[in-house]
């Protein structure tokens, strides 16, 4: 099982989609018992946002994932703060800010989509 923490500017649509994409790899969930979920659950992802979550909550965040990808607004002082958080485990994609206002949009899926592809080729998932 692979964690994910994806981070963008405030955590409802980029990082929101990138997140549910992920999870949706692992099918309907249709059983809530602790034993079915051990066997069907093989990929976690959590949404926040760099903006507006403290410190502190990024870093419990980026201990528990496997991989942090980093979804946010390109400024320097937040990839830097997130690439020293996170070291090995920080992947920085650059999708443009948030122009879909919709973690649902159908542009903004295939994006994160065309990711998830990228992350199999590279054997993250």
């Amino acid at each position: 099982m692979s964690n994910f923490l994806c981070i963008c500017s405030h955590g409802n649509v980029r990082s929101a989609c990138l997140a549910r994409e992920i999870k949706d790899i692992n099918g309907p969930c249709i059983k809530t018992d602790e034993i079915y979920q051990k066997e069907f659950i093989k990929h976690q992802a959590v949404a926040i946002g760099a903006h507006c979550n403290h410190i502190d909550t990024i870093t419990h965040f980026a201990s528990w994932a496997d991989f942090v990808i980093d979804l946010s607004d390109n400024n320097q002082e937040v990839q830097e703060r997130l690439y020293n958080i996170a070291k090995e485990k920080y992947v920085r994609i650059d999708i443009g800010g948030d122009r879909w206002a919709n973690p649902f949009h159908p542009e903004l899926r295939g994006i994160c989509q065309d990711i998830i592809r990228q992350m199999k080729e590279k054997g993250m998932l």
